[in-house]
């Protein structure tokens, strides 16, 4: 016995030197990840409790915070600031990565159980209903299933009969403020989306006008997974765990050496990445191409340019990350070589939608418009709570377009100014001016940590000799 206790007293000192040998930064991204699991866990509380002001306001909060540790890992310059709280960063981290993981473990048994625990609560069975399609993700696998059939996937959309193939309920739906809606203000209660949807079963062939039906993504994201579900895959979520996977794996692999360990160490415990995989959120096929593409940029970047091309031909989110790639290239390769790769984007993007737009224009623009055209309802994690809340009344998303529209232009201008000693911020101030939208849902952002930290590991530590050649003299045996 006094063996093992002598035994376990080296294993986790070993550790603890290890973890003490790596990068600052790297250590500063469990506490940003912990920033990001408690703000999505406040908003979605709020949320489920009928959006509760203290939840969701305390939620927005948390998300600033979250945007600012971003910013430090993006910055070289943290390295030196941190190097004097590794001695408490360092074991801090440690316990963070050991409660994420047996938080992460829970999770996975209470999915596998079916969420049958003592005390079923309002919460619990909100978190249940998280973990199933959504109205995108049903649409999307509509989108694939028509698609094979032969059929304009955004011309014969309909959310009823999506959601119910796929067991979808009135509050997996997106509510617009027209017809029973249409004085119905922030949002539509429970009782008042069921009853919409309770007369909607009843005629499922016409989907009703208070319940957005379209396609809104760009091909890609139907295009993609198309061979899969040919090939037997029913789940979009298992696509989506397959091209995340990869992704990770192909980033892993970029990574210096001995930084390797570290980062597959983080990214296991990115547990709302895991979650919005597991939930089958639609960025969720959009996140490895953005990935890979930001990371390749500047070593590659034609094989990084068809990666954003596939990225922006999947979901529009993709697009707010576009002008600050094109700027990193054009301050990394120059503007030849950088008007190519956005030919090489261009194209990939043309090339995947190029049939439908050609089939009917019309119905193809009005899709990808809609997003921005439909009279949706403000919904999200951003300064909109204090309209979804009930403190502030404004009924109009004018004035919050104005300040995103604003926020991404400040960060467009900033970037281009100063991509060369701040070359990763550029994924932060991409989906920063989401945060200040009329609709700004957490889904928006989970991604951007793992690309921030990845590009900087990769970037500024991979021409390091110290850190490419061979693992850490302190690394522990696993």
């Amino acid at each position: 016995m006094e063996y093992r206790v002598k035994n376990h007293r080296r294993s986790g000192a070993t550790y603890l030197a290890w973890i003490s040998s790596l990068p600052p930064r790297l250590l500063v991204f469990p506490l940003v990840i912990v920033f990001q699991l408690a703000a999505a866990a406040l908003g979605g509380i709020g949320f489920v409790l009928g959006n509760s002001p203290a939840a969701m306001i305390g939620g927005a909060f948390l998300w600033l915070v979250w945007f600012a540790g971003l910013f430090l890992v993006a910055f070289k310059a943290a390295d030196r600031l941190l190097q004097r709280t590794i001695t408490w960063l360092a074991p801090v981290s440690l316990g963070i990565f050991v409660a994420l993981m047996v938080l992460g473990s829970g999770e996975v048994s209470l999915f596998a159980s079916g969420f049958k625990i003592i005390g079923q609560s309002k919460l619990i069975d909100g978190f249940h209903r998280g973990f199933s399609y959504n109205d995108a993700t049903a649409l999307t696998h509509q989108a694939v299933d028509h698609l094979l059939e032969g059929k304009n996937p955004y011309a014969n959309e309909n959310i009823v009969t999506a959601l119910l193939e796929h067991n979808g309920a009135s509050d997996r739906t997106t509510p617009r403020r027209e017809g029973q809606f249409a004085l119905v203000f922030p949002y539509p209660t429970p009782s008042q989306l069921d009853k919409v949807w309770q007369e909607a079963i009843q005629n499922h062939d016409t989907p009703p006008p208070e319940l957005e039906t379209r396609m809104n993504y760009p091909a890609g994201a139907f295009e993609l997974p198309a061979p899969f579900i040919w090939a037997g895959l029913k789940d979009l979520r298992w696509i989506y765990l397959i091209f995340a996977v990869l992704g990770i794996a192909v980033t892993t692999w970029l990574c210096p050496s001995r930084l390797r360990l570290g980062f597959l160490g983080v990214v296991a415990i990115s547990l709302a990445f895991w979650n919005s995989v597991a939930s089958g959120e639609t960025g969720s096929l959009a996140f490895p191409f953005m990935l890979l593409a930001w990371v390749l940029a500047r070593k590659q970047p034609y094989a990084s340019a068809v990666f954003m091309g596939v990225a922006v031909s999947i979901k529009q989110t993709a697009w707010f990350l576009a002008p600050f790639y094109l700027i990193l290239l054009l301050r990394s390769i120059g503007f030849k070589r950088t008007l190519l790769a956005a030919s090489v984007v261009s194209g990939v993007f043309l090339a995947t939608n190029i049939p439908f737009i050609v089939e009917d224009p019309a119905v193809w623009i009005s899709s990808m418009g809609a997003p921005m055209s439909q009279n949706f309802f403000p919904l999200g994690v951003g300064i909109i709570s204090i309209v979804t809340t009930g403190l502030v009344t404004i009924q109009n998303p004018v004035p919050f377009t104005i300040i995103e529209v604003a926020v991404f232009a400040g960060g467009i201008a900033w970037y281009y100014f100063n991509c060369r000693r701040y070359p990763h911020a550029g994924p932060i101030l991409a989906f920063l001016p989401l945060f200040f939208a009329w609709r700004s849902l957490w889904s928006y952002f989970f991604y951007v940590d793992i690309i921030v930290l990845a590009a900087a590991l990769i970037d500024e530590y991979g021409a390091d000799p110290a850190w490419k050649n061979g693992r850490s003299t302190s690394s522990p045996v696993l």
